[in-house]
């Protein structure tokens, strides 16, 4: 039961959790994981709109976190992770797509992504953290293609700053709401959910796609 509610209040489960690491400790992982998001192509692991969204609603409920923190250490932390993304591409983008391993994986991403760049161009590169998929693999992008390092910083640096100010401050001043303060369990159990599923969902997608694909290289093998 204890366990329970720890999940079902999230201000509850972050008063443990930076009782147990510390208050520095909680901010460095919250900079690692947003960085870690963009600053490596082939590791696209955490959900970075969610994270800030939930760090400004532990802000708001729990007073240990300080917006005013938040705001520009994880900007800090998109910027320079979209800075390594885009060092990646410029010096070993051509390298990682002749590995067939690693263009199979990323090629609907990249296609997707460059088609975003293609039809918005530097507003794709300035809104790229607002776009799930183009988060990562614009700077990326960006960097194969040899546009210069200065143009690309000033145009995605104060777009990640703004998505961590619009982010952060939805969750900190909804936090405040009472209804979503009442039932802010409920909610973080539903939002829980629908990550979990989103993620199943693409999991089975990708396994009924490959499989697919192995079935059709089979039958034209047979041909």
């Amino acid at each position: 039961m204890h366990l329970i509610s720890l999940f079902a209040h999230p201000a509850f489960l972050l008063h443990h959790w930076v009782k147990a690491m510390g208050l520095g400790t909680t901010y460095l992982l919250l900079f690692m994981a947003i960085f870690l998001e963009t600053g490596i192509v082939v590791l696209p692991i955490v959900p970075g709109d969610s994270l800030l969204l939930a760090s400004g609603v532990f802000a708001s409920i729990s007073g240990q976190l300080q917006l005013g923190v938040l705001i520009p250490l994880l900007a800090v932390g998109a910027f320079l992770g979209d800075q390594s993304n885009y060092f990646i591409g410029r010096f070993l983008g051509e390298k990682i797509l002749k590995n067939p391993k690693w263009k199979k994986r990323l090629s609907s991403k990249l296609s997707r992504s460059e088609d975003i760049l293609n039809r918005f161009g530097k507003g794709a590169m300035f809104f790229s953290h607002f776009i799930p998929v183009g988060r990562t693999f614009i700077p990326f992008l960006c960097g194969i293609s040899g546009l210069p390092w200065k143009k690309f910083s000033a145009l995605n640096a104060p777009g990640d700053c703004l998505w961590a100010i619009i982010l952060l401050s939805i969750g900190y001043f909804c936090a405040k709401i009472p209804f979503v303060k009442k039932y802010l369990g409920l909610i973080a159990l539903i939002a829980v959910g629908c990550l979990v599923v989103s993620v199943l969902i693409s999991f089975f997608r990708s396994k009924k796609k490959k499989g697919k694909g192995k079935h059709e290289k089979q039958a034209n093998e047979g041909l």
